[in-house]
């Protein structure tokens, strides 16, 4: 069962066994059991920044619950990330926060790595197509995206997102905005020229093709197109308030001088990918959700798990597509 406080006895040599096991025990702050359970592991190397991770994460769910395996997180903080996954999350299942995720691949009869710019990677790899081959061994999947497979389940992920428990600071967060609002944005301009400079935009994160997809899906999200959408539906009575949620300080300047009394969001002074920030990222998210309309930005992981988020019966529309 997901989120068990049970270990998993490893498949293959004593030595292998005893090294992932002690790593485990170590970063997942999860007592000794007093029974062994017999099941393979599938470890998640999740990457970059929430929304990614909290997408390969549910993908990662969905394959091990169909193929009978124990689900091991690997969220390390990076450039992407400074947040741990207790830091967002109040998860019970065995996390791995430090640098032993090589001891974990060492141990998988099979390794997918999703993340293009990095050797050997192949890109929406299928994982287990055939459900005979690597039966009752491990998998170590590194990704920042949904994973290709046969396993895979978009209610599935649905419900492992919906499950996920958000941690105290994130739940603080949360009650200082009323919700549910009549209208909630995200708006995503921060790609391209002006900001190549910060580590987590810069363009060697991806392969050039994919980073001017980016550029051009942010182009499409400029607030522009958000003001001429919203103009219309307070005009239909369809907006009298607001949530948003922006990359940029100056994005929630240009609104809040547009619809006064309507914004809700929530305050802060930090535009970076910090912990703090992180825990504001999860709680924007959630606020994005708890509205009856939500206006996403074309391309973005962070507005694609809000809107899964999102309860049935909450409009949709992406930039680019619908404005």
């Amino acid at each position: 069962m997901r989120g068990s406080h049970w270990l998993v006895n490893p498949a293959g040599g004593i030595n292998e066994r005893a090294k992932v096991s002690a790593s485990l025990a170590k970063n997942s702050r999860i007592p000794a059991p007093a029974s062994i359970v017999r099941r393979p592991y599938l470890f998640i190397d999740a990457q970059h920044g929430l929304g990614n991770r909290m997408r390969a994460l549910a993908s990662a769910a969905c394959i091990a619950d169909a193929t009978e395996r124990q689900l091991v997180v690997i969220w390390r903080r990076d450039h992407h990330c400074q947040a741990d996954m207790v830091d967002v999350f109040d998860y019970a299942g065995p996390v791995v926060a430090d640098d032993s995720d090589d001891v974990m691949r060492d141990s998988a009869a099979k390794v997918y790595n999703y993340m293009e710019i990095e050797p050997g990677a192949q890109f929406q790899e299928p994982v287990l197509p055939d459900s005979q081959r690597f039966a009752s061994q491990h998998i170590y999947i590194r990704s920042a995206y949904t994973l290709n497979s046969p396993y895979y389940s978009w209610e599935h992920e649905d419900r492992f997102l919906h499950g996920l428990r958000p941690s105290q600071p994130v739940l603080d967060l949360l009650n200082q905005v009323p919700f549910p609002s009549d209208v909630s944005a995200h708006i995503r301009m921060a790609t391209g020229d002006g900001f190549d400079h910060l580590s987590w935009e810069a363009p060697e994160n991806w392969p050039a093709i994919r980073h001017e997809e980016l550029k051009l899906w942010r182009a499409q999200s400029h607030v522009s197109a958000f003001i001429t959408r919203l103009d219309a539906l307070v005009a239909e009575g369809a907006c009298d308030s607001l949530f948003v949620a922006c990359d940029l300080p100056e994005t929630y300047v240009t609104l809040q001088e547009r619809y006064g009394d309507r914004l809700r969001n929530l305050p802060r002074d930090l535009y970076d990918r910090s912990c703090a920030q992180a825990q504001y990222a999860l709680a924007d998210m959630m606020l994005l959700a708890r509205s009856k309309r939500f206006l996403a930005s074309s391309g973005s992981s962070f507005s694609d798990v809000a809107r899964r988020l999102a309860p049935r019966g909450c409009q949709f529309e992406q930039s680019g597509v619908d404005f």
